[in-house]
């Protein structure tokens, strides 16, 4: 039986790469021109950041370290973004519409649609990435140099997958009607509930390492040069580890049912 199915001809490598990236391309070109998901998706992490960041939180005139604080804690929140709502809603409301069992019929790459929404949150996230970095040097008072600002966003795109981890398993298991209000709680829950912008107390306090933001927080402020809490180890492993239970958890789901 092997036999009989492996005498057709195998696809090249560059063609298979090829196909990976054309759907990644227009997968994220027919994002950028759906306001509905890019003009949220862009603009909401640097008006928030503006706002909350810069604004009322007094400008220059802050502890020495306080808008840099600010900063790395709503870059976490903007990359956080593009990962958990374009696989939170969209994979929900695809598999809703039978698309995720019509690609399976296609001549294309296994994995290929799943790769094609990683690296569109990856374009998101880049470009949320330089806007409030532009910000923050031209009016947040961020004080990072060059270095450490790189360092910054190389950690936030390892936060991606944290992110696409968690919309995937909401797109995978969340009916396509209720996807988009758990994803909307989930981001701001881990937001706010892991004191990316200010300090818990008490029990929201002991409990701020169940969120997936805590651990990204901790590894952005060791890369800024900021103080931080725990073992750097730890955090990159409970990322890891709950990446990997949930994009498993959803692959299990997606395969059974689609």
């Amino acid at each position: 039986m092997t036999a009989l199915l492996d005498t057709g001809p195998k696809m090249p490598l560059a063609r298979v790469l090829g196909a990976y990236l054309s759907d990644a391309k227009y997968e994220s070109l027919r994002l950028l021109r759906t306001p509905a998901f890019s003009v949220p998706i862009l603009a909401m992490p640097i008006l928030f950041y503006t706002f909350f960041g810069v604004l009322l939180n007094g400008g220059g005139h802050r502890p020495p370290g306080f808008a840099d604080m600010m900063f790395v804690g709503w870059t976490v929140y903007g990359v956080m973004g593009p990962g958990l709502f374009g696989f939170g809603i969209l994979v929900a409301v695809e598999r809703n519409m039978g698309l995720l069992t019509y690609k399976r019929a296609l001549p294309m790459p296994t994995g290929s649609y799943l790769a094609a929404k990683l690296m569109m949150a990856y374009v998101f996230a880049l470009v949320v990435m330089a806007m409030l970095v532009a910000a923050g040097i031209t009016m947040g008072h961020v004080t990072l140099a060059p270095a450490k600002l790189l360092a910054v966003a190389a950690v936030m795109s390892l936060g991606v997958i944290p992110a696409c981890a968690i919309g995937l398993f909401i797109g995978a298991w969340a009916p396509a009607s209720s996807a988009g209000a758990i994803a909307n709680i989930s981001y701001l829950g881990m937001a706010f509930l892991s004191g990316l912008f200010f300090p818990l107390s008490g029990f929201l306090h002991d409990i701020r390492f169940i969120w997936p933001t805590y651990h990204l927080v901790q590894l952005a402020h060791a890369a800024a040069g900021m103080p931080t809490e725990g073992s750097l180890v730890r955090h990159a492993g409970v990322l890891a580890a709950m990446s990997a239970v949930l994009i498993l958890a959803a692959s299990r789901k997606l395969a059974r049912r689609g």
